[in-house]
């Protein structure tokens, strides 16, 4: 395939992806390997191994996450290697850290989530186990009312190698409840080898969402259906298809890092805009597409109602963009 510098398709209308993804209960897996949560919900992880990952996923309602906030911090340091489980409960909830919360009765209360991984530069190895399938990060939020999702990944942090990638994806956000109104965010400057995508937010709530990248993100599918190896992937809808939010909100995709993608129909950039508000991906990092069918940065406008707002999609892009 020919490169072509400054590729950057944007398609408005068509179909949208095909369907969400079902997911299954697991067992639950309380293991609070950084000690139990204070009473605010917090807890800070020591510098040391962690052969079988970190997971808060506590036995307290279906899918089994914490009923309350969670604010882990992985401090990170020479000796923090997290290795992702041989034996990990269900593929969607694999990862070598998992931080999940309860799913809430009602709308009231409160199950915001704030992972740090690497303060302050620190080092922190995320390693795949060769027998096993796993996400490095991976953050599933179910609260029903104004319960954020925010993963911080600093600049030491490395998650797969380009020998021994993350055999599912880097990080995933997960917010599954329409009516969460909160704003979800994942900002990484770290380092990710992954054979699906780098970075994930799956927000279906009706809050903004915002993804920044100052970090190294490539990724190389090694089986597996094509299409799913973006470098920064964002989904953007409720139960499935069409999103709730209104024309004041907005998804932010900003991308000064290097990204690298090389399998076929493998896009740097993925925005499905599926609902109403403004989606703006801003670059001026390098991005690379090198297998046949993939984009640089591809931006999908569909199932807008016409309303005001609608088919908002905004890209600036002012860095490399090769494919």
């Amino acid at each position: 395939m020919t490169a072509v510098s400054g590729r950057i398709p944007v398609f408005v209308g068509g179909l949208a992806l095909a369907a969400a993804v079902i997911f299954a209960p697991d067992a639950a897996q309380a293991r609070d390997e950084c000690g139990a949560l204070d009473a605010s919900g917090a807890a800070i992880c020591s510098n040391q191994a962690y052969a079988g990952g970190i997971r808060y996923d506590a036995n307290d309602g279906w899918p089994g996450g914490v009923a309350g906030p969670v604010t882990l911090t992985v401090t990170g340091g020479p000796a923090t290697t997290i290795s992702a489980p041989a034996s990990p409960p269900n593929g969607w909830t694999d990862g070598a850290i998992v931080v999940r919360t309860a799913v809430q009765p009602g709308t009231t209360g409160t199950r915001a989530i704030a992972l740090t991984v690497g303060s302050g530069g620190n080092a922190v190895t995320i390693a795949e186990d060769a027998t096993a399938t796993n996400h490095g990060v991976v953050v599933h939020q179910f609260g029903k009312a104004a319960d954020a999702a925010t993963v911080t990944l600093g600049s030491g942090v490395t998650i797969g190698t380009s020998t021994a990638p993350m055999k599912h994806y880097g990080v995933q956000v997960l917010v599954t409840e329409s009516t969460n109104t909160a704003d979800h965010t994942i900002t990484s400057a770290a380092t990710i080898h992954s054979t699906g995508f780098g970075l994930l937010m799956d927000a279906r709530g009706s809050g903004d969402t915002a993804v920044t990248n100052s970090g190294s993100i490539a990724t190389a599918e090694t089986g597996g259906a094509a299409g799913q190896q973006s470098g920064i992937r964002v989904l953007d809808w409720s139960g499935g298809f069409g999103d709730d939010r209104t024309a004041g909100t907005t998804t932010t995709v900003t991308n000064s890092g290097s990204i690298a993608v090389s399998a076929a129909q493998a896009h740097g950039i993925h925005v499905d805009a599926d609902g109403l508000g403004l989606y703006r991906t801003v670059h001026s990092g390098t991005v690379s597409a090198s297998g046949a069918g993939g984009h640089g940065i591809y931006v999908q406008a569909s199932r807008h109602a016409g309303a005001a707002g609608s088919e908002a999609v905004a890209v600036e892009s002012s860095g490399a963009v090769t494919a």
